[in-house]
């Protein structure tokens, strides 16, 4: 029978009560009880930070991504006088200068590529250039890739075609290599994917140098196009000494801004600084790979020497295509060649 009932003797027909066991030891079964699920709680404690902490060591952490800032830009589409009902296609075309330039370097470019493409057209000054906002904080390629990123939403765009020269070029890379579903085209002028040559960095150091150490004859009381004008002479007159075959021509690309007679850079004077420090800080490096259509057009002159990185292109970029413009320099867009080339890129289907 089960214990705790009433039992019959029936030696002497007399009814007595026989405790249990629980009964009789109910104190220590409720200990024992007790340990066994402390115990069972405590494996089952072990076992989830186990879990969490395989996870938390086979899952890479996230680090939160730069906060894009709203840049300074301008676009241009050209409607022929017979259509002017249409529209230009949802895939606009942005422009990304090189370091210490501003959007202004595009003007004859940004044109050209607007009335042969029937396309909208973009230039941009990027984060710690021209007008657009300054950061100390956050100012490397990284930084600047999800400024564009942003761009394309503030243009409610799908995706656009990216031409990017020197650190544009690296931008255009970044940001094609992260976000390869808002980039229907890449075109990158004069410059490697990851890195430079030795050579490279020797010549943007030596233009970081100039500029900084002409800061101090920075002209005051005078308009802008003639401080441009001053600072033009200054710089060509450095360059003879050490660089006899380079000329800089066009002074809308010396990055000062006056008002009110007050002359200042154009450009924030960390990115100088950190070339001179150590220019990784700023080329991030990228990684991915972007399928989609990819020119590579570069000077056969140029220090940069980006055909002997073809093998290198190509792991990033299966479909890239190279293209070598004779003559030129790292300023490959002064040539009819490159606007040739970029054009028929950008118009094939």
């Amino acid at each position: 029978m089960v214990a705790n009932l009433h039992r019959e003797n029936f030696s002497t027909h007399e009814k007595r009560y026989i405790p249990s066991k629980e009964e009789l030891c109910g104190s220590l079964y409720v200990e024992a009880d007790r340990d066994k699920k402390l115990r069972m709680l405590f494996l089952s404690v072990l076992v989830c930070f186990s879990s969490l902490l395989q996870t938390s060591l086979s899952t890479p952490i996230l680090t939160a991504k730069p906060k894009p800032v709203e840049l300074k830009y301008s676009c241009m589409a050209v409607i022929p006088a017979e259509h002017q009902d249409q529209r230009p296609d949802e895939v606009p075309i942005i422009l990304l200068h090189g370091l210490t330039e501003n959007k202004e370097s595009w003007h004859g470019i940004f044109e050209l590529l607007a009335l042969d493409t029937k396309k909208e057209v973009c230039i941009a000054d990027l984060r710690n250039h021209g007008e657009s906002p300054w950061n100390s904080e956050e100012y490397d390629v990284e930084a600047m890739a999800e400024d564009i990123k942003h761009l394309i939403d503030r243009l409610r765009a799908p995706k656009a075609i990216v031409l990017g020269h020197s650190l544009g070029g690296t931008i255009a890379v970044h940001l094609a290599l992260t976000y390869p579903e808002r980039v229907e085209k890449i075109i990158v002028e004069d410059m490697r994917p990851n890195g430079i040559t030795p050579e490279a960095l020797k010549d943007v150091q030596f233009l970081a140098k100039l500029f900084k150490d002409l800061e101090k004859d920075m002209p005051q009381g005078v308009t802008e196009i003639e401080a441009k004008k001053t600072f033009l002479k200054l710089i060509n007159e450095r360059l003879e000494k050490v660089k006899p075959s380079f000329k800089v021509d066009d002074p809308s690309i010396i990055p000062i801004k006056c008002s009110e007679g007050k002359c200042q850079w154009r450009t924030n004077p960390i990115l100088l600084e950190t070339v001179l420090r150590n220019n990784d800080e700023l080329f991030s490096r990228s990684s991915g790979r972007f399928d989609g259509p990819a020119l590579f057009i570069y000077g056969g002159k140029s220090n940069f020497k980006v055909g002997d990185d073809e093998s290198n292109i190509k792991k990033l970029f299966p479909n890239a295509k190279l293209v070598e413009v004779a003559g030129a320099d790292h300023v490959v867009h002064k040539f009819k060649k490159f606007t040739r080339e970029v054009i028929k890129f950008i118009n094939d289907k």
